[in-house]
């Protein structure tokens, strides 16, 4: 049986769902139709659920996607304002690579030897938390395994070890633009800041938030230049180190347990 990665795009803003393919359908239908009304109606969705969708949008966007219309031949309505068109072409575009993506992740999870074939045991949650894009500035091949490293945001560096065969198949190469993911639970955390582990990453943070569940919980790390880590802790381990927000930690992560995506 074939294994197939899937996922949806969502873009978020201050912590809120901004824009995800239900909204980008619903300003493609009232850019068709220049009203709100119609395009609820082919969504099966209530005027006012549409008209909260929108003012939300309006209000966590730089400007207005939408816009009234009074008057006129057709007696008012909405439209999409040049700046909404501009924002649904450029979802479209990142939908586009978000698929390829997911198409080059189902593929390799595929392959007999496929390094990414943990992620069919990943949740996608987990796995989107820790998707960090990073550039590649060395590599280090070995006889069967090849080491290399991306500068991520903020110019942090991160080592991942990937099979020489996946390096040829992915044609990776220095320069390369790559996703590094890693599941939550492969992180750990120090507030020993004079910390040094046998692994070949280490990150000096702000926990910035945790989210307390009710067996797990995800801690998420702020780095300088704006790239976040999330590490998951159980309980005892949270209480342990007796973590606060705006606390300074030391995150660890072993170059094996790091997969690598193109796009």
């Amino acid at each position: 049986m074939r294994n197939e990665v899937e996922g949806r795009l969502w873009l978020g803003k201050e912590k809120h769902a901004f824009l995800g393919h239900g909204r980008m359908e619903l300003l493609r239908l009232i850019d068709e139709t220049g009203s709100i009304s119609k395009a609820a109606k082919a969504m099966k969705m209530s005027y006012k659920a549409a008209w909260d969708a929108v003012d939300a949008m309006n209000n966590l966007a730089e400007k207005p996607l939408v816009e009234r219309v009074t008057g006129g031949k057709g007696g008012g309505g909405t439209r999409l304002t040049d700046y909404g068109r501009e924002v649904v072409e450029t979802f479209r575009i990142l939908e586009e690579e978000h698929e390829r993506f997911l198409h080059n992740l189902s593929r390799r999870i595929n392959e007999k030897d496929g390094h990414l074939r943990l992620l069919n045991s990943m949740s996608m949650r987990i796995s989107a938390r820790n998707q960090l894009a990073g550039e590649v500035v060395r590599i280090e091949r070995g006889a069967v395994n090849s080491q290399i490293t991306l500068h991520l945001k903020g110019g942090h560096p991160l080592t991942a070890t990937i099979t020489n065969d996946s390096l040829s198949e992915l044609d990776i190469s220095t320069g390369s633009s790559l996703y590094a993911l890693f599941k939550a639970n492969a992180l750990l955390l120090s507030t020993d800041m004079s910390l040094r582990l046998g692994v070949e990453n280490r990150f000096e943070g702000i926990v910035e938030r945790i989210e307390r569940g009710s067996v797990n919980h995800d801690v998420i790390v702020s780095l300088d230049g704006g790239a976040r880590l999330c590490a998951q802790l159980g309980t005892q381990a949270l209480e342990s180190l007796a973590l606060e927000v705006g606390m300074e930690v030391a995150a660890f992560c072993k170059a094996s347990q790091i997969m690598i995506g193109i796009y």
